[in-house]
């Protein structure tokens, strides 16, 4: 019985918030029949985005396994872990000494670094 009585309370509250949202567009509409003539209308428009403002997208990378991220490049313990998932990357990449790529990356702590895994698809 109080399911049934929370229904039909949710429902009345419903009905009259769209009885308010219709009156209130109604309320604001005139029916002036009378037409404007000679208007002038231009199809000039001022450029607001402009060739220097479009900057490339920083690469991102598809992790498909559990991946370890760090602070440093190179670094042995991980500052955290990382599920599968999509990241965007700043766009450094780094490559080390063993011929891994690092690339850094933004996560909840900041900055940081992920060593790109072999199942990993990076986007550019």
């Amino acid at each position: 019985m109080k399911k049934f009585a929370s229904i039909t309370i949710a429902l009345g509250l419903m009905a009259s918030l769209a009885a308010t949202a219709s009156a209130a567009e109604v309320a604001g509409t005139t029916t002036d029949s009378t037409m404007e003539t000679g208007s002038t209308y231009t199809t000039s428009f001022e450029t607001i985005i402009t060739p220097s403002d479009i900057v490339p997208a920083t690469p991102q990378i598809v992790l498909t396994e559990k991946t370890a991220f760090h602070f440093s490049v190179g670094s042995i313990i991980p500052a955290g872990w990382l599920s599968a998932q999509t990241l965007d990357t700043t766009g450094e990449v780094i490559t080390d000494t063993w011929g891994n790529e690092w690339r850094e990356i933004y996560t909840w702590l900041g900055k940081a670094w992920v060593k790109v895994p072999v199942a990993a698809n990076v986007i550019m």
